[in-house]
C-alpha cells in the first residue's frame, strides 16, 4: 500500500488566497486569488492535469432528486453512480444510505469507531480502491487517473473533493447539490487553502484536518458498499447540517 502523507492542520482564513500557501493578502470577494494573484502569470503554482479528469458537470447529480439524495461527497469525488432497486424509492428519494469509504473491503461502520481521522480513512480508500496513489498538489497524476482531496473533522466528519477538466476542484456534501464553491463561495484552487469550515452555515462542522491528495484510476468502475443507518430529516435550522453523512 502507498505511504500516506502526514496530517496538515491549516487554519487558513476565510479569505485565504489560494494561489501560495505563504500568501497573507485577502482573497478577492468571489474570487479564488487575492488581486495580484488574479492574474495568471503572477499564480505559478498549478495542479496539473493529466487528462482524463471527469467534467464539471453538476446537473447530472443534482437534477434528479433520487440521485442527489443518495450519492454523497465520497461517491462524487470518484465519480461513482448507482441506483438501488425500485422497490426501494418513492416517487423523491429511495431508502437506502450512503456508500461509505472501507465497507467494501470489511472495515466496520462508522458509527462503531470513535470519530473520523485521516489515517483511518486512507487505509479504507487504499483498501476499497486499487491503484490509489498518494500526490501533491503541484505533481501530475499517472494516465488513467486524476486527483481527488480528502479533508475531515476529526470528531464529526470526512469530506472529499475531485479535480476537474476545467482545472477546478468541486465536491458535494452529502445529499445537497454538487458545488464548485467553497464554504465561503469563493471557486476552489486548492482544496487544501480553500475556507473548509461551515460552522456558521451548519453550525458544527470544521473539516479542520487536511489528510491527502490523491490519484484515483478513473477508466474503471469502482466497486463501493453503502452503509451504517439512514438518519430521519428533521426541519431544523441545520439544513446544511442534517444533509451530511448518513451513518
Amino acid at each position: 500500500m502507498a505511504t500516506s502523507p502526514n496530517v496538515r492542520i491549516y487554519l487558513n482564513k476565510s479569505d485565504q488566497c489560494q494561489c501560495e500557501p505563504t500568501c497573507n493578502r485577502p482573497a478577492q470577494p468571489g474570487q479564488a486569488f487575492c488581486e495580484y494573484h488574479q492574474s495568471k502569470e503572477r499564480c505559478k503554482r498549478i495542479s496539473p492535469l493529466s487528462g482524463y479528469e471527469p467534467k464539471f458537470d453538476p446537473m447530472r447529480f443534482n437534477n434528479n432528486p433520487k440521485v442527489k439524495d443518495i450519492h454523497n461527497c465520497f461517491a462524487y469525488a470518484f465519480d461513482h453512480m448507482d441506483m438501488p432497486t425500485s422497490d426501494k424509492c418513492n416517487n423523491n428519494t429511495c431508502n437506502v444510505s450512503f456508500h461509505q469509504p472501507g465497507r467494501q473491503s470489511g472495515y466496520p461502520k462508522w458509527h462503531k469507531i470513535n470519530g473520523k481521522r485521516c489515517p483511518d480513512l486512507l487505509a479504507r480508500l487504499f483498501a476499497d480502491v486499487p491503484g490509489l496513489k498518494s500526490t501533491t498538489f503541484t505533481q501530475k497524476c499517472p494516465p488513467k487517473t486524476s486527483k481527488i482531496a480528502i479533508v475531515v473533522d476529526p470528531k464529526e466528519d470526512y469530506h472529499f473533493y475531485r479535480q476537474d477538466s476545467n482545472g477546478m476542484w468541486s465536491h458535494k456534501p452529502g445529499s445537497t447539490d454538487v458545488s464548485n464553491k467553497d464554504s465561503t463561495g469563493r471557486p476552489i484552487y486548492d482544496p487544501e487553502l480553500a475556507s473548509r469550515d461551515y460552522r456558521k452555515k451548519s453550525g458544527r462542522l470544521n473539516y479542520s484536518a487536511f489528510c491527502s491528495f490523491l490519484c484515483t484510476p478513473r477508466t474503471v468502475r469502482h466497486h463501493f458498499k453503502r452503509g451504517g443507518r439512514r438518519k430521519t430529516r428533521r426541519k431544523t435550522r441545520r439544513k446544511t447540517q442534517r444533509k451530511t453523512q448518513r451513518r
